[in-house]
């Protein structure tokens, strides 16, 4: 129960911007699941390139996604904080 409860304190301090690019990620794959597996495999150029489109959103997104710091943990929010006193005695 303490390990929840830690998990959730740390869960507070996540900045709302880590929470936007969780978020996109996950709807870009569910996005690209979905025209991938839910649609009709038709040889069609317009399918073609919607499918394209989807995996490039899907890419794009990824890659931003994980480019960030994403500190989900108390440890890594701790050193995100060391990290920019560090910067800002330079």
């Amino acid at each position: 129960m303490t390990k929840i409860k830690e998990i959730l304190i740390s869960l507070r301090a996540v900045t709302p911007a880590t929470w936007v690019r969780l978020v996109m990620l996950i709807a870009s794959v569910i996005g690209v699941a979905v025209r991938l597996f839910g649609g009709d495999f038709s040889a069609e150029n317009e399918e073609a390139v919607k499918d394209v489109a989807a995996i490039v959103v899907l890419v794009i997104t990824s890659a931003a996604a994980y480019w960030k710091n994403n500190s989900f943990t108390e440890a890594a929010q701790a050193a995100d904080s060391i990290l920019a006193a560090l910067k800002r005695n330079k």
